[in-house]
């Protein structure tokens, strides 16, 4: 695999996860359902050139769901 594809796969795996996830309602199922996804995707480009470079991208989306649930959270009462 080339540079270009590589990193389109990478790019394309952090955006699908993103998306899949974008809109959630922030429930347990639906952040157990996250944190065993991007475990997933992260097993498996383990020991791929671009590992390091696509767990950043998941734990920065997850950092982002985890933002954006916050917001949601704290608009709708549920946060002190």
């Amino acid at each position: 695999m080339d540079f270009k594809e590589r990193y389109f796969s990478i790019w394309s795996q952090a955006w699908q996860f993103h998306k899949r996830f974008a809109d959630m309602k922030g429930t347990d199922e639906e952040w157990e359902t996250v944190v065993s996804t991007s475990g997933e995707i992260v097993e498996k480009y383990k020991n791929e050139p671009g590992y390091e470079f696509l767990k950043d991208l998941i734990l920065a989306t997850l950092n982002e769901l985890e933002r954006r649930d916050k917001i949601n959270r704290k608009e709708h009462g549920e946060l002190g």
